[in-house]
């Protein structure tokens, strides 16, 4: 069975530059197929069928990464459809590089297949922070799609979608700090917990967080607070337009005076 140790080199600082390089030099000296991606959450959305292929090139996956759940989201992203492939997870946020070692030396045992370092680089002039959805736990209400400003998600059939990462403003988590169903995840929010993609999720404090968030970033009166945001989105929708059109305009008529 082939065999293949996927590595982010993740764009965030949620681990040290020193424990990325160390990481990535034993992955090297191991001599096993291994290939490093420069930063998981870009490539899933700027290199979607690069990814999806590396991974459908092996039958046995092992992911040294962020939260498992974050990752099977951001895989889910490229297509990857999880029961084609045994994927098994190494999360580095929350284990030792000892313990990284440790777990791809076990991966490996009695393995002796060699393979080449592949690399797998994204854009790096964006920071590829945006939203995911975990369907388990969406209830399709659409307050993400109400509360946020930037066209991020469109509420589409019975289902609420991501539609275009590219908007969502570096750092802003907030509409997963108001989702009352933990369901939104930002594999780069530095903050760990279920907002992170953590698998394990104590419900009730999330729920306490959840009910502070609301009261902080919505007040008192939520629907109001929505409706309000659901205007203010569309008139900066209809700014950018209308910003666009004028700019499309003054380039027809360069063009025009060009030719003169």
């Amino acid at each position: 069975m082939s065999k293949k140790v996927f590595f982010c080199n993740c764009g965030a600082n949620l681990i040290s530059a020193d424990r990325k390089l160390a990481i990535s030099t034993y992955l090297k000296q191991t001599g096993h197929p291994f290939a490093e991606i420069s930063d998981l959450c870009g490539c899933s959305v700027d290199r979607k069928s690069e990814t999806r292929d590396q991974f459908l090139e092996v039958e046995e996956v092992l992911i040294v990464a962020c939260f498992p759940r974050a990752v099977r989201l951001l895989l889910e992203n490229c297509g990857i459809d999880h029961s084609s492939l045994k994927f098994e997870y190494l999360n580095f946020r929350e284990l030792s590089n000892d313990q990284l070692y440790a777990g791809i030396d076990l991966f490996f045992e009695g393995n002796t297949e060699v393979g080449e370092f592949t690399e797998l680089h994204g854009n790096a002039e964006w920071p590829s922070w945006f939203p995911l959805i975990d369907y388990s736990r969406c209830n399709t209400c659409g307050q993400c799609a109400d509360f946020c400003l930037f066209g991020v998600y469109e509420k589409l059939g019975n289902k609420v979608v991501v539609v275009n990462p590219k908007g969502c403003k570096n750092n802003c988590p907030a509409c997963g700090r108001i989702c009352a169903q933990t369901a939104i995840v930002f594999p780069k929010y530095e903050h760990a917990g279920a907002i992170a993609g953590a698998d394990s999720i104590d419900e009730m404090a999330e729920q306490q967080r959840q009910q502070l968030d609301i009261d902080t970033i919505l007040g008192s009166n939520i629907y109001q607070a929505l409706e309000m945001r659901k205007a203010k989105r569309q008139s900066i929708i209809r700014s950018t337009a209308m910003q666009q059109a004028i700019a499309e305009r003054e380039k027809a008529l360069a063009e025009k005076r060009s030719k003169k």
